[in-house]
């Protein structure tokens, strides 16, 4: 069993320095306007902050420009050739050939991903690109297991990435235009208003007043929105056939997403690989499923890991995310006597944090009897969020939790669409191959 990389997404610094904290071994940040989420771009001075910080510790930091350039972004590309050699990023992720050419041949010695927008769905194509002088290629989110493990089978020579956990998109890989035509936001270049997201009615052009029956009793339906794919349930099988590579979306999401599903899925790949080495072969996927369901989600599912998705796959009546907990903070000093906690969420005197531990499935509870504003040090009754507002926190328990750790906060309200998706996910996995 090989021990896979595990890539998490970085939108900002603040994701960066969480996911190797929980247990990221890579993490993937975007160019500004040279990726697919041109909003989640960190400055070149972050970028190479964030580089620095990386390769000290021994991890990784792969750059995307993953987006589909026409002449204006080919001329931004060989602009950037300089920059990324002042960087110095272990690798690129590519999904346009114009733009893999000019890479590869300005800097030859560069490790290149082919991304997920190249569709790459069997083995012929992964031969192409390897041909052509890519390192890495990402599968399409489209391929079932068998398709995968096939693919791994023939291609002994280059590194296989694959996406385990996050949003999907209707598209092939993230082809799609509906947003283009929308919205006037062009997706494959890093600016998706999510147009799939949207409530929809179907009606015939000569009977404007009569719907089809696909919109639910609130009057519309979410045709287009899958649920987030989760393959914990089978992650396994993955590091059986020698996956790379694992990769987590999310370029998007705040650091407990990060914190979360990095924790879970480190923990659980190297339960797998020291179980292996003990000669035990006993996967059980249930806690770690329930450490993501800690996050809020749209409901999980396999995605095309059976083959084709079921109605399982997706849900047509919200597209709202749910979970059990939200996000309270993080640490921003640490010290034998207290921590400096940013404030997330609003926190009531008398509420009950959890603080998630790295490298444990443990986390440290603790209950505020005293709420402490670290500027004032006044004793305040309610903490809200704010540009940097912190409080002050004396317990002992605290004390050696590293900076940038995550607390979460029990949500006031349970919800009974968030545990049918649980139980739909549950039913999905009875039928797993």
């Amino acid at each position: 069993m090989r021990k896979a990389e595990l890539l998490l997404p970085a939108g900002n610094l603040e994701n960066l320095y969480t996911a190797f904290l929980y247990g990221a071994d890579a993490i993937y940040c975007g160019m500004p306007s040279l990726s697919l989420r041109a909003k989640a771009g960190l400055s070149q001075d972050e970028l190479k902050q964030g580089i620095d910080f990386a390769h000290k510790i021994n991890k990784k930091v792969y750059l995307a420009m993953n987006l589909f350039a026409d002449n204006e972004r080919i001329k931004a590309i060989e602009n950037a050739i300089e920059t990324i050699k002042m960087l110095s990023p272990d690798g690129l992720i590519i999904a346009d050939a114009g733009v893999f050419s000019i890479i590869r041949k300005a800097l030859p010695d560069m490790h290149i991903t082919i991304s997920t927008q190249a569709n790459i769905s069997n083995s012929a194509a992964v031969q192409f690109w390897k041909d052509a002088g890519a390192n890495r290629v990402v599968l399409a989110r489209e391929c079932s297991f068998e398709d995968i493990k096939n693919i791994r089978e023939e291609n002994k020579d280059i590194e296989i990435e694959c996406f385990v956990h996050g949003a999907m998109c209707m598209g092939i890989s993230g082809r799609c235009l509906i947003s283009n035509f929308l919205s006037n936001r062009g997706a494959n270049q890093g600016e998706c208003s999510q147009s799939c997201r949207w409530n929809y009615k179907l009606t015939e052009e000569t009977r404007p007043d009569e719907q089809f029956e696909i919109y639910e009793e609130d009057g519309f339906s979410h045709i287009l929105s899958s649920k987030d794919l989760c393959l914990m349930p089978v992650l396994d099988k993955y590091l059986e056939i020698g996956i790379d590579s694992f990769k987590i979306e999310g370029r998007h999401k705040n650091a407990f997403y990060i914190a979360s599903v990095a924790r879970a899925y480190r923990l659980s790949i190297d339960n797998q690989i020291r179980n292996e080495k003990l000669e035990m072969r006993n996967y059980n996927s249930k806690d770690y499923i329930e450490m993501l369901n800690s996050v809020k989600n749209r409901g999980y599912t396999l995605g095309f890991h059976n083959g084709k998705p079921t109605e399982l796959s997706a849900d047509y009546e919200s597209t709202k995310s749910l979970g059990e907990y939200q996000f309270a903070g993080i640490v921003r000093e640490s010290n034998e006597n207290y921590i400096i906690f940013e404030v997330r969420n609003t926190i009531n005197l008398g509420d009950e944090l959890e603080f998630l531990q790295p490298n444990s499935s443990e986390n440290v509870k603790i209950k505020l009897n005293k709420i402490i504003d670290a500027k004032s040090g006044k004793e305040i009754e309610r903490a809200s969020a704010g540009q940097g507002f912190c409080i002050k926190i004396t317990d002992e328990k605290l004390v050696k939790l590293p900076i940038f750790s995550v607390a979460k906060i029990k949500c006031e309200d349970s919800d009974a669409k968030f545990e049918e998706r649980k139980k739909e996910f549950e039913k999905e996995q009875k039928n797993v191959r």
